[in-house]
């Protein structure tokens, strides 16, 4: 009898463990990658993320658990309007989760550009004043990810927005923009979020027939690093940009 109910606990314990290890950083990451397709996959992947994190004693399962989590908050943050959320939270709990991934990885590049990428999703939502008052930390943690890594095209892309968000006197530059959103296209070829930005610089440089060729392309890629950002974010901005110039010579 004892060893029957032995068995039987012994059961029990396993089908907790097996429930609570049910699904892969892979399997939250295919959610994640799939939100285009259903919007609510947002939530499902960051509750994925964050089981994973608390759950596993693999630290670096748990940084990249972290890490996918900041992102995705920041993309719930970016599809507000359809998620019934509020950004703005969005973006802290982002921020949140980035500096947890810094706290388990502080060698690992991109706890640190996801924390720096929602800064500065918090500092757009505020407004230009306090774009400028979150410049410094927004810089201090990017820079740290490119101290790690000069080759990621998120971190070069960020550098290159950045450039081309800040007024001359605080530093902005075009051409220092142009500079990293190519390399961040040398790095990865098909990352449209470079260049859509791009579109955006040749845009405020008066250059449309280049801003049109490459906004064009965003909109009929086919073949994105990332298909559900290009599809909730980079296709339907590059459209607005477009549709922004047009008649313009």
């Amino acid at each position: 009898m004892l060893r029957a109910k032995t068995m039987i606990a012994v059961a029990i314990v396993l089908l907790f463990s097996v429930k609570s290890f049910a699904f892969t950083i892979g399997d939250a990451e295919k959610v994640f990658n799939d939100y285009d397709r259903d919007v609510s996959n947002l939530q499902k992947s960051i509750a994925m993320f964050e089981q994973i994190a608390k759950e596993s004693k693999d630290p670096n399962v748990t940084y990249q658990a972290y890490v996918d989590e900041s992102r995705a908050y920041l993309s719930l943050g970016d599809q507000a309007k359809l998620t019934h959320t509020d950004a703005l939270k969005d973006y802290e709990a982002g921020k949140a989760a980035s500096m947890k991934a810094i706290e388990v990885n502080p060698g690992g590049a991109m706890g640190y550009f996801w924390h720096a990428a929602n800064i500065g999703r918090v500092s757009q939502y505020k407004g230009v004043l306090n774009s400028l008052f979150m410049l410094p930390d927004f810089k201090k943690y990017l820079g740290k990810a490119y101290a790690i890594d000069k080759t990621d095209m998120n971190i070069l892309e960020a550098y290159g927005e950045m450039y081309y968000e800040l007024p001359w006197i605080a530093g902005g530059s075009d051409k220092k923009a142009l500079e990293f959103l190519n390399e961040s296209l040398k790095s990865d070829p098909n990352f449209t979020l470079s260049m859509a930005i791009m579109g955006k610089v040749y845009i405020k440089e008066d250059q449309y027939d280049k801003a049109r060729d490459i906004l064009e392309k965003v909109i009929n890629y086919t073949t994105p690093t990332y298909r559900a950002d290009w599809a909730m974010f980079d296709k339907p901005l590059a459209q607005r940009l477009l549709d922004s110039i047009k008649g313009k010579k």
